[in-house]
């Protein structure tokens, strides 16, 4: 099995691909951009893992991110601390809002229909995880545990 992580509009985007659950490759998208902190979609990082693994789009069996998922509740929470850090410092911080806006809208809403369009996978093949088990997940994979408490800590709590 073939499997496409991507993370992308927060920051640091990247890529990495795993085969039968064993890293294949992996790229943040600053390496190509040469934009520090680059949080765009990770066009760049997305190609060098499929030609790093020697396959297209269409051989995958998912691609995966995080976040579209969420439930309105989270979505509210995250809109509302959001609105909060913006706003608090009002009106020296109208840019970051500003900012903050134009991402939430133009960028973090459409990740699955960009996925889809970039990828051209069917949208069956597109999973979405809570950002916070993705971290847990992560750690767990890779250690030598059947099983584990594995609380999160993470600049953003929704």
């Amino acid at each position: 099995m073939q499997v496409l992580g991507i993370s992308c509009y927060y920051h640091d985007a990247a890529a990495a691909l795993l085969r039968d659950g064993v890293l294949v490759a992996a790229a943040e998208e600053e390496r190509f951009s040469r934009k520090k902190h680059d949080y765009g979609f990770p066009r760049h990082a997305i190609d060098f893992c499929l030609r790093r693994a020697g396959i297209r789009p269409e051989d995958l069996d998912y691609s995966s991110s995080t976040r579209s998922r969420w439930s309105s509740f989270e979505r509210i929470l995250s809109f509302e601390r959001i609105l909060t850090t913006a706003l608090g410092p009002y009106p020296r911080s109208w840019r970051v809002f500003r900012e903050a806006m134009i991402s939430s809208f133009n960028e973090k809403l459409w990740i699955k229909g960009l996925i889809l369009r970039s990828l051209r996978v069917p949208a069956d093949r597109i999973l979405f995880s809570d950002h916070h088990v993705s971290h847990a997940a992560s750690a767990f994979f890779s250690s030598p545990f059947e099983e584990s408490a594995l609380p999160t800590v993470d600049g953003v709590g929704e």
